[in-house]
């Protein structure tokens, strides 16, 4: 089958969740349980642990035009951009866009699990272009093959208040 790989192209508007803004986890407010290999409806995924991503929105990370050109060189918008890796990782969708469907194990692409929501703990890039690849396709926005580690957030009594993650904190909070 032919699919659509142009996700540079999607217009916002035409994304419902381009507005959803990405939750900051940190590693160090909750209790892990044993990872395990399995899928993910994207469409759950509300954060993430990476200071860089967290605070931005769906659509502040959708690769912009000219991404799959690759010229950063001479298009400082895409050398800028949101997404820090897009243009590699918009390349590898169009090379093998049956990555997103298949059942494979997806190494360094992981997440966090509590409740019925998912934060990235690996692999910001392919979740991005994964959700809208696959909304782009109008196909549901499962992901097979990655590692969910379940988790719960820690009473308040167990969490460390001097960890070295209040400065993590403070860098996501400054950044734009």
């Amino acid at each position: 089958m032919a699919w659509n790989t142009f996700i540079e192209e999607i217009s916002l508007e035409n994304i419902p969740f381009s507005n959803d803004v990405l939750l900051f986890l940190e590693r160090g407010k909750i209790n892990v349980g044993e990872p395990k290999r399995g899928s993910v409806d994207l469409s759950k995924v509300v954060g993430t642990t990476h200071p860089d991503y967290c605070g931005k929105t769906w659509g502040q990370l959708k690769p912009i035009p000219g991404t799959s050109d690759g010229d950063f060189m001479n298009n400082r918008e895409v050398a800028l951009q949101g997404l820090k890796r897009a243009i590699v990782n918009v390349k590898a969708l169009e090379k093998n866009p049956s990555y997103y469907f298949d059942d494979n194990e997806k190494t360094h692409w992981s997440f966090y699990q509590i409740d019925d929501k998912y934060y990235i703990s690996s692999g910001n890039h392919r979740t991005v272009i994964g959700r809208l690849f696959l909304h782009l396709n109008n196909q549901e926005q499962l992901v097979h093959g990655v590692t969910i580690t379940p988790a719960e957030f820690k009473k308040k009594s167990e969490i460390d208040h001097n960890s070295p993650s209040l400065i993590s904190r403070f860098i996501a909070w400054i950044r734009p």
